[in-house]
């Protein structure tokens, strides 16, 4: 593990930082009005706009492009948006800081420049909080501060030296700590024959935000074992239970004795199930101290699931038995359901085998879960859903092309689409089905003043009515759409571009939405 830190005295520095970081009495909960300051908006990942009442259901269809700004790569990440500047990083390797009301840039980063790492990349959305920006990188791993208002490095930490390391969840940032999971690619790597699989394993880190040092760093997989990747959305915090919640995914191998194990199982969950150890943390919801890293509890919610890109593109490195690689491709996300003393605190994640779950924060018992559509190996359910006062958001990207009947219509599609869930029971209010056969919903959704933003795979970005589900408004976006929106001030801030494993077209242009 390795930190640098960009000073010539660390006590003077980290005043200096810490001065930085509580600049103007800001918080990072990234709950006011005209803010998003982080991946899902708030520490309980809602992605829910609470204080827009600009746009609604009334004139969204008026809608237009205020501005639109061409950058250097692919927008796969959600901006943050805060004192009248917008934030966020490319495929090409550019960081950004630009005016919100005309687009212009304020500064430009190259994420290399950064790094010192060549080929350094971010997909993250940007954590804001004070003077200071965060973003996590791939091609090294490492967690970046920079400041806001100069885009200058002040300093940059490895989270994990396997050379198939890399960042691609989020990081959240609360109480002089920035909390973020660590991925790889070497799921990916394990295609080519010639790779020696595998080794990563998956983990969540806090740091200190100001110093940039490590406070703790919990592994999700037990030695002998690989992956448990913790790469979607971002993290979860509940302030009252001091505690964070995280997702996790697969296994890329396990030891032999526990292959054959699972085999002769054969159907046999339970018995499948008893050939893992307690402490493989796969296909999980888990619940940290957010102050120490200790676990309070874990729920694995697949069983079994060794697998590796060689079982989608063929090679030797594909486990036997494979397992179905359905991590869980959101982040958690908090709300509360049920009235009355039946009220209860739940967090809840979407899996790629298209199943939202809702459990309890106290033990993660299971309260509902709901198969919302499809799963698959690209989804399912991936990268972020949103929540308001009584319904889940979920989109489905359904890679498979698997026919499904929707809720209530009746309608057969075999492409994606949008879903509402009561966030009591879990029941499907609504389900709408992507206005273009054929398309993939894989993006995270926005909800903010009763309309519901989703961005697609074929090229649109739409917005919903959050209470029926019908298609409001739709526009063109150059490129797949893999983000989503940043909605503040009236105005919906969203990045284009979006291309992996021969799905999508490449974008480059970050655009600014409002009304006339």
């Amino acid at each position: 593990m390795k930190r640098i830190f960009w000073a010539r005295s660390a006590v003077a520095a980290a005043a200096c930082l810490a001065g930085l970081y509580v600049a103007q009495g800001r918080t990072a909960m990234g709950t006011g009005a005209g803010r998003w300051t982080m991946y899902g908006r708030d520490l309980a990942n809602t992605h829910h706009a609470t204080g827009e009442n600009e746009i609604g259901t009334s004139n969204v269809g008026s809608l237009s492009v205020k501005w639109a700004f061409t950058t250097t790569g692919i927008v796969p990440a959600t901006p943050a948006v805060d004192h009248g500047a917008v934030y966020f990083p490319d495929g090409g390797g550019n960081l950004y800081k630009l005016d919100a009301e005309t687009g212009v840039p304020i500064w430009t980063r190259t994420i290399p420049s950064l790094t010192g790492t060549a080929d350094a990349v971010s997909r993250t959305s940007p954590a804001l909080h004070g003077h200071m920006l965060f973003v996590g990188t791939q091609a090294g791993a490492h967690m970046l501060a920079v400041d806001s208002r100069t885009g200058d490095l002040l300093w940059k930490t490895q989270l994990d030296p396997h050379p198939a390391a890399i960042i691609t969840q989020s990081p959240v940032v609360h109480g002089g700590r920035v909390y973020v999971g660590v991925s790889s690619r070497e799921e990916l790597f394990a295609a080519d024959n010639a790779y020696p699989c595998c080794s990563f394993r998956g983990s969540v880190v806090a740091l200190d935000a100001v110093t940039g040092e490590v406070l703790w760093q919990r592994y999700l997989v037990p030695p002998g074992f690989t992956g448990g990747a913790v790469w979607g959305g971002a993290p979860a915090i509940d302030l009252g239970r001091r505690t964070l919640y995280v997702t996790t995914g697969n296994n890329y191998t396990v030891p032999p004795a526990v292959s054959a194990c699972v085999e002769a199982a054969g159907d046999d969950a339970l018995a499948v199930e008893a050939c893992l150890p307690a402490d493989n943390y796969i296909d999980a919801v888990l619940a940290l101290d957010l102050d120490t890293g200790a676990l309070k509890w874990a729920r694995r919610l697949q069983g079994f699931d060794a697998w590796t890109g060689a079982c989608y593109f063929g090679g030797d490195w594909c486990p036997d038995p494979a397992g179905p690689d359905y991590d869980f491709g959101t982040g958690a996300t908090l709300f509360s359901a049920g009235a009355g003393a039946e009220r209860r605190d739940l967090v809840g994640a979407g899996q790629k085998s298209g199943i939202f779950w809702a459990l309890d924060r106290d033990d993660g018992s299971v309260v509902w879960s709901t198969l919302v559509g499809p799963g698959g190996e690209l989804g399912g359910i991936m990268w972020g859903v949103a929540v308001d006062e009584s319904r889940i958001y979920v989109p489905i990207g359904n890679n498979g092309g698997v026919e499904y009947t929707l809720e209530p219509s009746g309608q057969v599609v075999s492409w994606g689409s949008w879903s509402a869930l009561d966030t009591a029971t879990g029941d499907i209010l609504w389900q709408t089905p992507d206005p273009t056969p054929g398309a993939q919903d894989r993006g995270p959704l926005t909800v903010a003043n009763g309309v519901l933003y989703a961005g697609s795979m074929s090229g649109n970005v739409h917005a919903l009515s959050a209470a029926t589900g019908a298609i409001l408004w739709s526009h063109p976006a150059d490129g797949s759409v893999s983000a989503g929106p940043a909605v503040v001030n009236g105005k919906a801030y969203w990045g284009s571009g979006y291309e992996s494993f021969g799905i999508g077209t490449p974008g480059n242009t970050l655009f600014a939405f409002g009304l006339p």
